[in-house]
């Protein structure tokens, strides 16, 4: 069997190798140990101003009616706030307003009839291994060939992330002629970035499979965990220093 299949992995997806170049330990933790992490405020605040802005620009709800209930649903994911939850509650209102704004000109985006996001897959294939890749799209608009990924994030990027790229690569690849564009959104503004070369992305994302793959053949999980280098910095671990600190000692 092969390595993701020796620890059950029967999928891939942008996010997981992302955190496996980023933080390998983080990433043990998580698709080893299933340790899946606690979510920052951050992170919530970008997947309920999302929604607030799916609810909008599909004309579910008034757009004030949806910064609403984003605020609502992300309430009830901090029970206990340092600061930085109040903060990244703040930022729902105008990151949906000027997300809404830019999107406007395309219209109404298509979605699946389960009201649910486009999912796309590929399936990598090395010697000895093969495994699917799935992600999932934001906003599709057929009519203008275009596919749109929201990112919310405190300061504007000049250039997309590496992880981003690598994003940005497989939705391209895996979308047929579709262009595919992202949506950078802070308090202040908004803009479309579409950075990186697809085919020279799609050939590191094999190789950064084929690498781990390798490292999955080493042995099981707790040697695994044992070799692994431990970054106690990284952002993957904010909020779950003490799942850290359970498994790595550190």
């Amino acid at each position: 069997m092969s390595g993701f299949a020796d620890h059950g992995i029967q999928h891939g997806s942008i996010s997981n190798l992302n955190k496996w170049i980023e933080a390998p330990d983080a990433w043990v933790s998580h698709y080893l140990f299933g340790n899946r992490g606690s979510g920052s405020p951050a992170m919530w605040r970008g997947i309920f101003t999302e929604e607030a802005v799916r609810w909008t620009i599909t004309g579910a709800l008034k757009i004030d009616d949806a910064i609403e209930k984003a605020c609502r649903a992300f309430d009830t994911k901090h029970d206990f706030d340092d600061g930085s939850a109040d903060r990244e509650r703040k930022n729902i209102d105008p990151m949906t307003r000027l997300a809404v704004e830019a999107l406007e000109p395309y219209g109404k985006p298509d979605f699946p009839e389960d009201g649910e996001q486009h999912k796309v897959s590929m399936t990598a294939r090395g010697d000895g291994w093969e495994l699917d890749f799935i992600g999932y799209t934001d906003f599709n608009f057929p009519d203008h060939g275009l596919i749109v990924d929201l990112k919310t994030t405190g300061r504007m990027p000049s250039v997309m992330s590496k992880g981003h790229q690598r994003q940005r690569a497989f939705y391209s690849k895996s979308s047929g002629n579709a262009a595919v564009k992202f949506l950078y959104v802070t308090s202040k503004k908004a803009e479309m970035l579409e950075d990186g070369d697809p085919d020279e992305l799609m050939a590191e994302i094999k190789l950064h499979l084929t690498r781990q793959e390798a490292f999955l053949r080493l042995g099981n999980k707790e040697l695994l965990r044992d070799i692994v280098p431990v970054n106690p910095d990284t952002f993957y671990w904010r909020g779950d220093e003490a799942v850290r600190k359970s498994l790595y000692g550190i």
